[in-house]
């Protein structure tokens, strides 16, 4: 194998290891520009990086964004949207001026 080829595979597994970009929206970056100060207050203790976030448009012109929590490692998973990292928290968003509709937190 040549080492031009050999360095091409060690790129692709790099970049296979690499977090993965991100797009979003000015709308939907400012929804959840709106959405991070209310999960920071409804869940003081926990940390953002141990969440996933989900942003979805909804028919009423908000976005609903979703903070779901990581499972922890080796833990089992349990019902009602709590792990060890903290709860899911979903936070409506309104589309036109971007302030809090309501909050939820997952059952």
């Amino acid at each position: 194998m040549s080492t031009l080829a050999f360095a091409s595979l060690t790129q692709a597994a790099a970049a296979a290891d690499a977090p993965s970009a991100v797009v979003l929206d000015g709308a939907r970056a400012a929804a959840l520009a709106a959405a991070v100060p209310v999960f920071r207050d409804k869940q003081p203790d926990a940390d953002l990086a141990n969440f996933q976030i989900h942003v979805h448009p909804v028919e009423d012109g908000s976005y609903q964004v979703v903070f779901e929590p990581r499972q922890a490692e080796g833990a089992a998973p349990t019902l009602g949207g709590r792990t060890a990292h903290g709860r899911e928290l979903n936070v409506w968003i309104k589309a036109a001026d971007n302030s809090l509709d309501r909050i939820a937190f997952a059952r």
